[in-house]
């Protein structure tokens, strides 16, 4: 019976020992790895340009193609900025044209040309 009850309890804390590690290091996969090569910043005076975006070129996940996405930014978005293993807040404008990006999606894709998503959340790479 002590056998069982200290393999249940290394198990436990085996468990809780890999949940740390993943918690700790691991970062969300993201759903595109890719370059901006076109910002698209909103004009509250044009009724048609309403809202943040950004034009990636990169690969989707899962797939082996590269792709041109048009990637919408609002408020809900996180954009952070990765610095060595930590990642700092950052805004729309520290984005640059070249800037390597990895981007989590949210929402149905938009049927266009180029596609368009919704950011969940945009992290920079620094090259």
């Amino acid at each position: 019976m002590k056998i069982i009850t200290l393999f249940a309890i290394l198990v436990v804390l085996m468990m809780g020992v890999v949940y740390g590690v993943m918690f700790a290091t691991g970062e969300e996969k993201a759903d595109m790895n890719g370059n901006i090569i076109g910002i698209c910043q909103a004009d509250p005076q044009d009724e048609n340009n309403t809202q943040d975006s950004i034009l990636v070129e990169g690969m989707i996940t899962g797939n082996s193609q590269a792709y041109n996405l048009s990637v919408k930014v609002n408020k809900e978005t996180v954009i952070l900025k990765k610095n060595g293993n930590k990642r700092d807040n950052a805004s729309f404008t520290d984005m640059k044209t070249g800037d390597k990006v990895a981007v989590m999606f949210t929402g149905p894709f938009l049927e266009s040309y180029p596609p368009q998503t919704m950011a969940k959340e945009i992290v920079i790479i620094p090259s």
